[in-house]
């Protein structure tokens, strides 16, 4: 039987019992704000970079034409983005992108121009369109695909040129010029958001060499990027820098013809790879109790927030909770190395063996 060392315990941190009261009062009123959280819509099912070219006796017309055009691209990047090819090679029919184009939200311009060419008004540029998770998510699961929606934590790509690679040439693939200044190149929408490392490294650089941008970025941690050339070919090694995780190779992209192309695949790697780790097949769920500790209000925040965001835990009860601590018990789907995956994306370590599990916030890595 597992202890609850939180239940009906006096509090380890002695305050005023009105200060005590305001206390509880923040901590539960931050908790319940979490729920309105949850429904926000998801960068995930926003695709972006949609190119748009079309031409038609008017603008109006060239422009809608090419928006929904543009729709079923993006319906078909989304789900690429969401599900594994032997995924989808598996389903009881074949994935019809037309279909997810329907449940379409809303679309934003990213620029968009037209002109008159012969044969009418031709209109260009590129767009985004967002789609209704709730219903993407309906389809999936009617053709039995599996599927991720749940991003991992924002990590800084910090760029490493090995053989054959100019380290300027590679760095530049991640950074981009905002109102005259080199910032990191980034990406909220993928499963795998990232912010590009402004500096460019001929080795790998140690964790502490790295720290203060990690730092002011806000990245949650760092993941190395190594390009390297073979022949006319190049390959980018993925490392994470994390020093607590079990396995810090992510895994090689490649071959790539540029190192435009090669940007583009490594981020694409990181998507494969949080997908396999994080996919779930079957539905059964293993109940789980545990501790959660903290320090204050702000930990046991995240770690609430974490939980309720999480994709595969349900029927989450606060047994007890005290000014350091609390008894959880939830269910939840898949591996415990997979919900440990996903509660560490954002920013909380589960740790721990059976009958002695335990949450964390997760120090800085």
């Amino acid at each position: 039987m597992h202890n609850l060392p939180y239940n009906g315990r006096t509090a380890l941190l002695v305050f005023a019992p009105m200060r005590q009261i305001t206390r509880f009062a923040a901590v539960f009123a931050a908790s319940l704000a979490l729920a309105g959280t949850a429904l926000a819509q998801s960068p995930v099912y926003s695709v972006k970079d949609l190119p748009i070219d079309k031409t038609a006796p008017s603008a109006a017309e060239a422009t809608n034409q090419g928006r929904a055009e543009a729709r079923v691209i993006g319906a078909q990047r989304l789900i690429d983005r969401l599900t594994l090819p032997e995924d989808r090679s598996a389903a009881r029919q074949p994935i019809d992108a037309a279909t997810v184009a329907r449940s379409y939200r809303s679309v934003q311009s990213q620029g968009e121009k037209s002109s008159s060419v012969a044969g009418g008004i031709r209109a260009t540029g590129f767009v985004t369109w967002s789609y209704r998770e709730a219903e993407v998510r309906a389809y999936l699961d009617s053709l039995g695909v599996p599927y991720v929606d749940s991003q991992a934590g924002l990590a800084m790509v910090v760029p490493v040129a090995a053989a054959g690679v100019d380290p300027a040439q590679w760095g530049a693939q991640w950074t981009a010029t905002v109102n005259g200044q080199i910032a990191g190149k980034s990406d909220d929408t993928v499963l795998t958001p990232y912010i590009g490392s402004i500096e460019s490294w001929n080795r790998r650089p140690a964790w502490s060499e790295v720290q203060e941008e990690l730092t002011r970025v806000r990245a949650d941690h760092g993941v190395i990027a190594e390009a390297y050339q073979q022949g006319p070919q190049y390959y980018v090694r993925l490392v994470d820098m994390r020093t607590n995780i079990p396995t810090p190779d992510i895994g090689v992209a490649g071959p790539f013809v540029s190192l435009q192309s090669a940007q583009a695949g490594a981020v694409t790697e990181l998507e494969r790879a949080w997908k396999a780790a994080s996919i779930v097949r079957g539905s059964g769920a293993t109940n789980l109790t545990l501790v959660a500790a903290f320090n204050d209000i702000q930990e046991w925040v995240k770690i609430r927030k974490g939980l309720e965001t999480s994709r595969l835990v349900r029927q989450l009860n606060i047994e007890s909770l005290s000014t350091v601590g609390a008894d959880i018990r939830f269910a939840y789907s898949g591996r415990p190395d997979q919900l440990a995956a996903d509660l560490r994306s954002k920013g909380v370590d589960l740790s721990g063996s059976e009958g002695s599990w335990m949450l964390r916030v997760s120090a800085p890595q």
